[in-house]
């Protein structure tokens, strides 16, 4: 059964190596929905996955309902598993086991990727999660994704946590690689979010300052332990 993965970006050049690269290996197709970029991510999609699709999205700003709808509609015209992650999250798992699995929908359990206090600068040349491995569980504060075969309604930022599988988990590099380019992409997403989500109380979290961001982080690495021998298990 064919397997597809969706994504949408702004100015994602960091981080798209590495996920293009991960995520290459395991889905047959992908529909990468671009911001408006301006910087080189949508020539790094073109030269790493040239068979993917690269789509402008009908949404100039990244307003909740409107990305949530936009999906929706990507995901109802494709057949077979899919599954629409941020380009911060990585999906590891048993891949080869989908094709006999009897659910139709499996709710992914998400990981928050949290350097231990200290600056990394991982090279693009290996698996980043071979390479920054320290995170942690919190339901209360990262929910996991749908991974599905059927057409789904979502809620507002396609979050679960009825977890259904073991066979996979998501680690979403919130907080890793810690590092100026990491701050980067987290302080230019506040001027992609309308005043009317934030009215709203959504992307709220898009809107600290790099200060606030920084204390985060802090709180966030008290938590993180090493697993890589949890990642393992699914590599």
């Amino acid at each position: 059964m064919k397997k597809t993965i969706i994504s949408h970006f702004y100015n994602e050049e960091y981080l798209l190596p590495w996920w293009l690269n991960h995520h290459k290996k395991y889905f047959d197709h992908g529909i990468l929905i671009n911001y408006g970029s301006n910087d080189s991510s949508v020539d790094l999609c073109k030269s790493i996955c040239p068979n993917w699709e690269v789509v402008d999205s009908r949404n100039k700003q990244f307003d909740a309902k409107g990305c949530d709808d936009e999906v929706m509609d990507i995901e109802n015209n494709i057949d077979g598993w899919r599954i629409t992650l941020n380009i911060t999250e990585f999906l590891i798992g048993k891949f080869n086991q989908l094709t006999e699995n009897e659910l139709k929908s499996l709710i992914v359990r998400s990981y928050i990727m949290v350097d231990p206090c200290n600056e990394t600068f991982p090279s693009h040349e290996k698996d980043i999660y071979m390479q920054n491995y320290h995170g942690y569980l919190n339901d209360g504060y990262r929910k996991g994704r749908l991974l599905t075969t059927e057409n789904n309604v979502y809620n507002i930022g396609r979050h679960y946590t009825n977890y259904n599988t073991s066979d996979f988990i998501i680690l979403w590099y919130a907080f890793s690689p810690w590092n100026k380019f990491t701050l980067q992409r987290k302080n230019q997403i506040k001027d992609k979010i309308p005043s009317s989500d934030i009215a709203k109380g959504f992307g709220v979290h898009h809107q600290l300052t790099e200060k606030q961001i920084i204390e985060e982080y802090y709180r966030h690495c008290e938590h993180a332990i090493n697993i890589k021998d949890e990642i393992l298990k699914f590599i």
